[in-house]
């Protein structure tokens, strides 16, 4: 079993700091080396050379890393598949308090652990062990460095919606924020987005997290930031650790720029709580971890709910059963809240091209897309009487 979450997350704040970091690096050395004709060829070639080295699609593992307790914690790991041929992108988020096997005689811990125990090099190997398959290319970003990140764009407004506080004397964590809109600089900023002690939790952070990672977003993209170019640029090396190329990352962004942040597939492993040894852990189902794999990482089959829309009973069964044949997992069958004359098939990740396949299959039916990041499936069928005569 997989849970939906916001597409947004610490994931794509990785992705911003990490691509926009190593765009503005590459543009000072770049600026830098034209005094130096070699070392100018030596920094442009990646830029020059195919994206991702011309393969159809990469892994590539992201972790947030969270040192304010001095252990090097993995504050967030999330894994994706990326295909530039066709502008797909999937994630898989891994929760920090997984139950797993950390290699190299460390022996079952949380996740998250891995990093304190051996660094990037030992939580890629761990993934890779729970997930099934290597990765090629993975970034790293310190936590505390995206304060240092905010700090030289300047600063960045944010309408805080509340009033937020919290204090955690070991951590030498301190929020103090009043609400109302203000200018906020590096350390307040993410003491907004971490914030989490109120009703909503988690889902409200969340939430915090979007809003705060798209003003960070508009704030790079401002004309006044490229005059802050060298300060970025320096800010990377001490906060961004990748084996992406200037290429893979600009390559990577115009993707996400294509098809929206909205429209990448992406859940949470789920399981079950457990307090072990004194620990709260999350244990993983080993099936249900691989199912997530095959259906969020390799698209292994669309994901469809079918409705029917129609006064025909059985009608919603025998299309999802002729789905199934084409490899389609189906996520729910109903009926629709109408009747409808015609099938229309919903594309929520925001590109046609996987209803037009469901299309096909059924042999008919009118094509819409409307993305929608928290919809379990990937398209909704509503069949309608159109079909009912074409023995479907």
């Amino acid at each position: 079993m997989i849970r939906r979450t916001l597409t947004f997350e610490w994931w794509w704040l990785i992705w911003v700091a990490a691509g926009l970091c190593v765009f503005l690096c590459g543009l000072a050395l770049g600026l830098v080396s034209i005094g130096n004709p070699r070392a100018g060829v030596r920094w442009f070639a990646p830029i020059l050379s195919p994206a991702f080295g011309g393969r159809d699609y990469v892994t590539i593992l992201a972790v947030g890393v969270d040192d304010s307790e001095g252990r090097g914690l993995a504050d967030t790991i999330i894994a994706a598949v990326v295909r530039p041929r066709t502008g797909d992108i999937s994630a898989l988020a891994i929760p920090r308090d997984s139950r797993v096997h950390v290699p190299s005689g460390v022996g079952v811990r949380r996740i998250n652990e891995a990093h304190s125990f051996g660094g990037l090099p030992l939580i890629i190997e761990t993934a890779e062990l729970l997930l099934g398959f290597p990765f090629d290319y993975y970034v790293e970003v310190n936590i505390a460095g995206v304060v240092e990140l905010v700090d030289a764009l300047g600063g960045v407004d944010i309408d805080v919606e509340k009033r937020m506080y919290y204090r955690a004397r070991a951590q030498g964590l301190l929020i103090d924020l009043q609400p109302g809109p203000q200018h906020l600089d590096g350390e307040r900023a993410l003491g907004y987005a971490r914030f989490r002690r109120d009703a909503q939790g988690d889902l409200g952070r969340i939430a915090r997290q979007r809003k705060f990672i798209r003003l960070v977003a508009r704030r790079m993209l401002s004309p006044d930031s490229v005059m802050r170019g060298k300060k970025l640029a320096e800010t990377f090396v001490d906060t961004v650790r990748t084996n992406l190329t200037v290429a893979d990352v600009i390559s990577l962004m115009k993707l996400v720029d294509g098809v929206g942040p909205e429209v990448i597939r992406m859940a949470t492993l789920s399981g079950r709580p457990r307090i072990i040894q004194g620990q709260s852990m999350l244990e993983l189902d080993e099936r249900e971890t691989q199912d997530a794999v095959d259906r969020v990482l390799w698209g292994q089959g669309v994901s469809v709910t079918v409705l029917n829309g129609t006064d025909v009973s059985g009608l919603a069964a025998r299309a999802a059963a002729r789905l199934e044949e084409h490899g389609c997992d189906i996520v729910e069958i109903g009926n629709a809240e109408q009747e409808m004359d015609t099938t229309v098939i919903i594309d929520h990740r925001g590109q046609a091209k996987r209803a037009e396949r469901v299309a096909s299959w059924l042999g008919g039916g009118a094509i819409a897309v409307a993305p929608d990041g928290d919809s379990v499936a990937d398209v909704t069928v509503i069949l309608g009487r159109d079909l009912v005569g074409s023995g479907r």
